[in-house]
């Protein structure tokens, strides 16, 4: 059964390197060939949930520049549909450098979008895809900002991919039903996890977890608190880890309807992707398997 979400923000062009340890300063070293990969985390959620449902919709500007044609490719090949919100501009894409270490720790570099004038309005997307639910990873904030207000008004849940704190948050945070969070994640004035709980539910988000890398991710869901463990895996490489957690979980929160549940199934998948090099390798295994 294919199940409708629609993931709203950033897209990246990705040039990682694979290197025995980070480099100290003033030093050149040679490595391979890169991979140039297509990233971003409302992408990378896209991807995964395309994963496990053979399809999934994104909404992110690419617009015109040397890289067009090139996401327009990799995202049609993994089964997400695009929704390009700087349609026939002109439009500066997001490069990340990735250094990517033995061990699978990874050092990225990159800058912030400029501001976006989308070339569909929110309402109009919202109509056109009819999602069952929603992601927004903070990017583009008045856009994604009015997405999750529409949904909220339409009783479509809404899942927050919370990687580092953006003012915009405070605002979004009025339609958010779940947030899943990075351990780096904290609210101003929040220092401790019990504090970004009180915060959230301060803000009536539902459910809320908090991921660690390969540690037990603690939630706090309808007044319980739990944790969800972590497969133990080799990790070669854990780019786009976190993002495609956030993908699982809306695929597995749709097909249970269960936010722990979710949570331990979106856990193993995102570990099994730690196993590969790279963001899309993995594509090409059962994690089940």
């Amino acid at each position: 059964m294919n199940h409708k979400a629609l993931f709203v923000g950033l897209t990246t062009i990705d040039i990682q390197y694979f290197i025995d340890q980070i480099p100290v300063v003033n030093t050149k070293i040679k490595t391979s060939i890169p991979d140039i990969l297509v990233g971003g985390p409302a992408t990378n959620a896209a991807v995964a949930f395309a994963y496990l449902n053979k399809m999934a919709t994104l909404a992110s500007p690419a617009g015109l520049n040397a890289f067009s044609s090139f996401i327009d490719q990799d995202l049609n090949s993994v089964g997400v549909e695009h929704f390009d919100l700087a349609y026939g501009q002109e439009f500066e894409t997001i490069l990340a450098t990735v250094l990517t270490s033995k061990n699978g720790d990874r050092t990225i570099i990159s800058h912030n979008p400029k501001q976006l004038e989308s070339t569909i309005m929110p309402q109009k997307l919202i109509d056109l895809v009819n999602p069952q639910l929603l992601l927004v990873d903070g990017f583009y904030p008045e856009f994604s900002i009015e997405c999750a207000r529409i949904c909220k008004e339409r009783g479509i849940p809404v899942v927050s991919d919370c990687g580092s704190w953006k003012p915009q948050f405070h605002e979004l945070f009025n339609y958010i039903d779940i947030a899943i969070c990075s351990a780096d994640f904290m609210p101003p004035n929040c220092t401790t996890q019990q504090e970004l709980f009180d915060y959230m539910n301060s803000k009536n988000v539902k459910s809320i977890a908090i991921s660690n890398g390969g540690s037990e991710i603690e939630y706090f869901s309808q007044g319980k608190k739990g944790s969800v463990s972590v497969p133990d895996v080799e990790v070669k490489d854990t780019l786009g880890a976190g993002d495609f957690l956030h993908g699982a979980f809306c695929y597995y929160f749709l097909d249970h309807n269960n936010f722990e549940t979710a949570l331990q199934k979106a856990a193993v998948l995102a570990s099994f992707t730690c196993r590969f090099e790279g963001t899309r390798q993995w594509l090409n295994f059962n994690h089940n398997a």
